[in-house]
Order: C-alpha cells, then structure tokens, then sequence
C-alpha cells in the first residue's frame, strides 16, 4: 500500500494517462478524418477543387459510378489525388485501382492494354477517360450520361474563320475544344448541302461575305423548324474612302425578321480596366450580366470583345419569338457609327454618331415552332391515334427554335478563348442552344504558371537573408541565452 502512494508510482501513473489520453485523441482525429474527409483549397484561382461544372454533373447523378483505374501499385498517388475528390463530392461515386500485373485475369477481361486507363462504368455504359485530369473524367462522365454525340456544323465558304488555322484570328482552338466538350466538328457548306440534318446546331462563325438568298434561306428554315444556330458577327470596318459596306447584309436582314438588330458600328471601351486583362480600346470588356440561363454562372467573370459590334433586341418582336438581352459593356464604352481609318490613325468623327454605353454585344431568342396543320382528307386509324397520344404525353417537348448573335466573332477565336471567361461563355451559348442547360457552368480550370521574376539585386538578398542573417541571429541569440543562463 505504500508503493501506491509512492512518488514515482503517482508519477508513472500520470505518464500512462497521459499516454492513454494522447492515443485516444489520436485515434479520435484519426476515425474523423476517415468518417469526414475534407479538405481546404487554399490556391487563388481553386487549382485543387472540383470545378463548378463538376459538381453540377455529380449533384445529379441518379446512378451509380464506378471508375476503375489501372495502373502499376506505385504509381496508384499520381491518380489518386483527383480520384478522391470525386468521390468525396458524391456517394455515388466509388474507385478501385487495379494492378495490371497483379491481377491480369480482371485486366484482360476490360480489354485494358496500357498503364494508366481510367474505366467508367455508369448504368451499364461503359466510358474510357483520356486522361486522370478533371476535364477528361467529367467530359467522359458527361459521354456516358448524354450518350449519343451531338454535331456542330460550323458554315464555311464566305470567309469565316477557318477550323484549321493556328493563327490569332483562327478557329483551331475552337474546334478542339468544341470537339472535347462531346460534339462532333463538321464543316459545312451551306450553298452546296444547306444544312445537313444530323446537325444538332449550327455556328456561323464572322463571314466577311455576303451570304446567297438559298444560303440564308437554309438558315431560315432550320431555324424555324426547330434548329439551333450560333451566329458571330465582325464589325462594320470602313475602308480607305470611309465607306462602310455590310459583309452580310442578307444574314443581318435574317436576324432583323428575328426581333434582333445588328446595328452597324463599332463598339470602342475607354476604360483602362479591359487592358489589364489583356483587352484595349478595340476589346470591349463585359462584366455585367442579364438575366438569362447561358450567363447565370458567369456573375463574377469577366468577357472580352476583340472588334465588336452592338447586337440587341429590336423595338418589334415578331409573333412565336422571344428575345433577351446577354449582356452589355461598361458605361466608359461607346458605338460609332462614324469611325474612319486613315492609314495607321484612327479618327472617330463627330459625337453626334456616337451611342454611349452601356452597350449590348450578345442576344438569345427562341422561337415557338407551330403545330403543323392538320389535313381534313387524312385517314383516320391507328396511326392518327398514335400521333395524338405523343402529342398529348407530357414528356413531348414542344419543338423550339433557338438562336444566339454575337456581335464579335473574335471572342471565340484562338487569342479569343484565351481572354477571361470567354471559353465558357462559348460552352455555355452551346449547350443552352442543345438543350443541355444542366451543363451551363465554370468548367474545370487549367493550372497557370505564376513564375517569380527577380533581378540580381533580390535574388542576392534573398540569399543573404536566408542563408547567412537569419543562421546568424539564431546562433547570436543561442550563445545571448546560454551567456545570460551561466
């Protein structure tokens, strides 16, 4: 009895509760870390989340995901990262890693035959990602949802921007994004084909001509049955003698039997916010939005313009249409309609030609398409009877046409893209024209280079200041501390 009142047995028993206490908080930490799995992104621009897009898609997931990736064990962490937040963001979502070299019987019975195959199974469809980046599983996650490939058809044959040119004013980079974002590129032409019919949409991407009456005819009747159709346009230039001629006045007219005006001049931003996010006087900025599905994620993004014109709605509305407003540049903007170009100057002309922003660039408007009328002399039968109960099944979708105009094809050119948000706001004026609303959002986002530019003069005190001061004042205050002590 005395050794339990012993000093040393009191302190060892404090030591073991210590002891006892200290794992218990660790096993604590660790079964909460395991039941909530969190984690904090501290990066400006959200490099290490999911984007917004991405939780849209798994937020609605009404089946189950499982994604398979095959890879050899040690290189398991270089996927394992992005893997995880997928299945942090939704239940549905499970992961399993396969060693190919552990297990060939489960490797040869997915048919994988290389390292680093990520499988999708969703619902019975089966999916292989690119890549093990965000963009590729969502975009695979979106194939095997969506199933079938939609098809941009993009209008050639009056000097729109070609899909193969890498240059500035280009579409390369259009097509390889639009082709990444599960549509299938066709170029067409409207003069020899019309409009094919395994179109999903249609893009007309700054003619520099004018199009042919069976050429706007084409559009005119895809529209109106029900088709969708992107429409940019350029600017209105002068030339040397200050002429200004419509590239396509018979397309502008179109728009105008629409309810939408295309008005003839040049949108010109004064403000020095746009040249900060690379823009100038002739790149108007966007930041202000309407009320309208393809913008309602774009609150607090930016756009820019290279060489707009102003697009809005006209005064009169034709019957089964409906137009609204996008969006509109800053009051330190203007339109003219009196800018001439006199060798490398610019002269604007007189205020009077002048309309003071803001300044509308962007429209989108549907259109009711009529039920056919029916034919008093038709038989009546089983096939009548079948075509009323489609009509009257409440999952019949009325059939709508859809139109956006953009006045600045530059927006979506190479060095377009690469401006703001203008890569998604070109998604998004794609997926409201295919009905695919639920996929309008910020999309994943590549990670940026932030390199540190130093001179000689930085880079050397930094040197001393870490490697030979900062030692100093520790070694100073060491032998301070162990003087004073003595």
């Amino acid at each position: 009895m005395d050794f339990l009142r012993s000093r040393q047995f009191r302190s060892g028993g404090y030591s073991a509760l210590y002891v006892v206490v200290f794992v218990a908080i660790l096993v604590a930490v660790n079964w909460l870390g395991v039941q909530y799995n969190e984690t904090f992104d501290a990066t400006e621009r959200k490099l290490y989340s999911l984007s917004d897009q991405t939780h849209r898609i798994l937020d609605d997931l009404d089946r189950d995901v499982t994604m398979t990736y095959f890879d050899r064990t040690s290189q398991f962490m270089a996927a394992e990262d992005m893997l995880r937040r997928y299945e942090n963001a939704s239940g549905r979502v499970s992961v399993e890693y396969v060693d190919p070299d552990e297990d060939p019987v489960k490797t040869e019975a997915m048919n994988v035959r290389s390292y680093g195959t990520l499988i999708l199974h969703i619902g019975g469809v089966r999916q292989e990602a690119s890549s093990t980046s965000e963009q590729d599983i969502t975009n695979a996650i979106i194939t095997a949802l969506k199933g079938q490939e939609k098809t941009a058809c993009v209008a050639t044959g009056h000097g729109e921007s070609a899909s193969g040119d890498m240059e500035r004013d280009g579409f390369a980079n259009t097509r390889t994004l639009i082709e990444e974002s599960n549509y299938a590129y066709e170029d067409v032409s409207l003069a020899q084909d019309g409009v094919p019919e395994d179109c999903t949409l249609l893009v007309v991407a700054g003619p520099t001509t004018s199009y042919f009456e069976p050429e706007v005819a084409a559009v005119r009747g895809f529209v109106e049955g029900g088709g969708r159709v992107l429409i940019m346009l350029r600017p209105v230039l002068p030339d040397a003698r200050g002429r200004r001629e419509e590239s396509s006045p018979n397309l502008v007219a179109l728009l105008a039997e629409w309810g939408i005006e295309a008005r003839n001049d040049v949108v010109i931003d004064e403000s020095a916010i746009g040249q900060l996010f690379g823009g100038g006087p002739f790149t108007p900025l966007v930041s202000s939005y309407k009320y309208h599905q393809i913008v309602e994620p774009m609150e607090n993004v930016a756009t820019l313009f290279p060489r707009a014109r102003s697009v809005g709605q006209a005064e009169d509305t034709p019957d089964g249409w409906t137009v609204d407003e996008l969006f509109e540049t800053s009051s330190a903007s203007f339109a003219t309609d009196t800018m001439r170009i006199e060798g490398a100057a610019v002269t604007l002309g007189p205020e009077s030609g002048r309309t003071e922003g803001p300044i509308n660039l962007a429209v989108a408007a549907s259109f009711d398409v009529p039920e056919p009328e029916e034919d008093p002399e038709a038989e009546e039968g089983e096939d009548a009877e079948e075509r009323e109960e489609i009509l009257a099944s409440d999952d019949a979708e009325e059939p709508e046409g859809r139109v956006v105009a953009v006045g600045s094809s530059g927006f979506a050119s190479n060095y377009g893209l690469s401006l703001g948000g203008n890569r998604d706001l070109l998604l998004n004026m794609m997926n409201w024209l295919s009905s695919d609303e639920d996929l309008i959002s910020i999309r994943p986002r590549d990670p940026e280079s932030t390199p540190v530019d130093l001179t000689s003069g930085e880079m050397s005190r930094i040197f001393l200041g870490s490697l030979v001061l900062l030692p100093l004042v520790i070694i100073v205050t060491g032998i301070w501390t162990w003087w004073g002590r003595r």
